[in-house]
């Protein structure tokens, strides 16, 4: 599949994701719910793991299940707003979708997602909340106090980052025939994204649905928009400049080749 052929598959990806939005907005919400719980089972997992290893250990930790998250996104089938940003930029670009159709797709996903992330907090929480809310010594409230301290830009920059990786998983694995090619493509880049401590808007919608939550609670809804905000805008430069943009660039000299 060359980046043409590419490009117009994930086109025609938007385009029905945003037809099935317009006909039938109560799948498309059902769709993105999911895909909100699934990172929101990621996310979780990957605290639980990390909940007892050493500072140094945790992030390799944590990047190595993480994972999970978009292979159930992929392979059960949902609908994220991370990887709906390269879609919709694709879409744009080979007219499958207009404007409207782009930022309704976008909002609607975005919200579908964190009403999934949040359900999924809760019953999470509603059960205990595990080693999560147990682990001794502050793991959490660290965790979640160090999303809300960081700078705008230095947000903006680790959402970019996070999802030019998240985007490339997908890029990657729409590529390749095999499935365990595309396990192993989507399972290192998230492993990559996580390690470094980059953020996903979408994680962390469940991350402060549990901050809230927690008995003892560490965040506060102004303090956990301020992250998604900022975080939010860098996902979508991630994946609508770094991934969408620069192929569709590629496809651009790739067709000029041919003439």
């Amino acid at each position: 599949m060359n980046y043409t052929e590419s490009c117009e598959y994930f086109a025609d990806v938007a385009r029905r994701k945003a037809d099935t939005l317009r006909k039938s907005p109560l799948s498309g919400m059902v769709g993105s719910m999911l895909a909100g719980a699934y990172i929101g089972i990621a996310l979780v997992l990957a605290l639980t793991v990390t909940a007892g290893l050493p500072a140094g250990v945790r992030p390799p930790a944590a990047g190595a299940v993480f994972g999970l998250g978009l292979l159930l996104v992929q392979f059960a089938g949902a609908d994220l707003f991370t990887g709906v940003v390269m879609y919709a930029v694709l879409g744009l670009s080979r007219n499958r979708i207009t404007w409207a159709d782009g930022i309704l797709l976008l909002v609607a996903v975005w919200v579908g997602n964190l009403i999934g992330a949040a359900a999924f907090a809760w019953i999470f929480s509603a059960g205990g909340g595990g080693l999560v809310y147990s682990t001794p010594g502050g793991f959490f409230h660290d965790y979640v106090a160090h999303k809300v301290s960081a700078a705008p830009l230095a947000l903006v920059a680790r959402a970019s980052l996070c999802n030019w990786l998240v985007c490339l998983a997908i890029w990657m694995a729409a590529r390749m025939k095999g499935e365990a090619a595309k396990i192993v493509l989507m399972a290192w880049c998230l492993m990559a994204f996580v390690a470094c401590g980059f953020e996903h808007s979408i994680a962390n919608m469940t991350v402060f649905t549990l901050g809230l939550l927690d008995p003892t609670p560490v965040v506060d809804v102004v303090g956990a928009a301020y992250n998604l905000f900022w975080v939010t805008i860098g996902n979508v430069i991630g994946g609508g400049a770094f991934v969408g943009g620069a192929y569709i660039m590629l496809a651009r000299g790739e067709n000029a080749a041919r003439i």
